[in-house]
């Protein structure tokens, strides 16, 4: 449905979005990830024409929007990474507002609000002023208000920052409905365990796309192999002393009481540590992401 090749925007010196490209399917959630800084909001503005691209194309349904934003705008439903909900307004008088706003008909909008306050659990709160919302109920609200369109692809940049455990849970269970339904979902977050609830992922790192893929297809073709190490004594003793082995630095971190390890073969000097446990494990999609945002393919 939505394809862009080559989108490119620098900022003076500094280059935020270097070359990317990437498509989104209809009726599916493309996942794009990477730290603070990565360009993921500035790829996303360019795609809905709030920042002006240097160089590169976008296309809609196999053709080139040609500047005319409008043909992705009308179908298009975007949540910015901060969404401004009027705190004074209740519930129900800001998808009110909103659904004026997007020139929803009345009866039209009568409907949408009931079915989006019940499919969030929102409706015996409709009457409370949104300022009192939790962070979770706000970021529902947000995304209500952007479905009172119906539109046909949603452009979320990280809907669940501060949002707590199981408001993020119940976020999810709105997005598979929703690609149930046919939308197409291009989404933003910070969080690998999130991108692991997509269909398709893209990793950025400083502007650059530096891999991409299905889930399983990410996984199923890393290179490295992965160790979960369970080190007798201090882990940080244990942390210092395999980093100081040049030829895998970098290779290693830290997840709870466990040194994850990623290398091409198992190193000799794992069964030399003194360890209680060297197990080897699938990797995560954090695994792959830190394999390749540290650049240790090119090892």
């Amino acid at each position: 449905m939505l394809k862009v090749e080559h989108l490119t925007k620098s900022f003076g010196a500094i280059i935020a979005v270097n070359d990317v490209s990437f498509s989104a399917s209809r009726g599916s959630i493309t996942i794009m990830t990477g730290a603070d800084g990565a360009g993921k909001s500035t790829l996303f503005k360019m795609i809905l024409g709030l920042v002006r691209k240097d160089s590169g194309e976008i296309f809609l349904e196999g053709s080139s929007i040609d500047g005319k934003f409008s043909k992705v705008t009308q179908i298009t439903g975007y949540m910015p990474e901060k969404f401004s909900l009027y705190s004074d307004l209740s519930v129900e008088e800001n998808l009110d507002f909103f659904a004026d706003i997007q020139q929803v008909c009345s009866q039209r909008k009568k409907e949408m609000k009931h079915r989006l306050l019940r499919r969030t659990g929102m409706l015996p709160y409709r009457k409370r002023k949104a300022g009192a919302l939790s962070g979770g109920m706000k970021q529902k609200l947000a995304l209500s208000t952007i479905l009172l369109s119906s539109p046909e692809m949603l452009i979320l940049d990280e809907p669940t920052t501060g949002v707590d455990p199981l408001s993020r849970i119940e976020f999810f269970k709105i997005m598979e409905d929703l690609k149930k339904e046919g939308k197409t979902i291009v989404m933003a977050t910070p969080y690998l365990d999130e991108a692991e609830k997509g269909d398709f992922v893209i990793f950025i790192k400083k502007g650059v796309k530096i891999k991409e893929g299905s889930i399983k297809e990410i996984k199923d073709t890393f290179p490295a192999q992965m160790y979960r190490v369970l080190p007798k004594g201090n882990i940080f003793e244990v942390m210092n002393q395999l980093q100081a082995k040049k030829e895998v630095k970098g290779h290693f971190y830290i997840r709870g009481r466990f040194i994850k390890c990623m290398c091409l073969e198992r190193p000799d000097f794992l069964s030399q540590l003194k360890a209680k446990e060297v197990k080897e494990e699938e990797p995560t999609l954090e695994d792959v992401y830190i394999y390749y945002q540290r650049g240790i393919h090119r090892d």
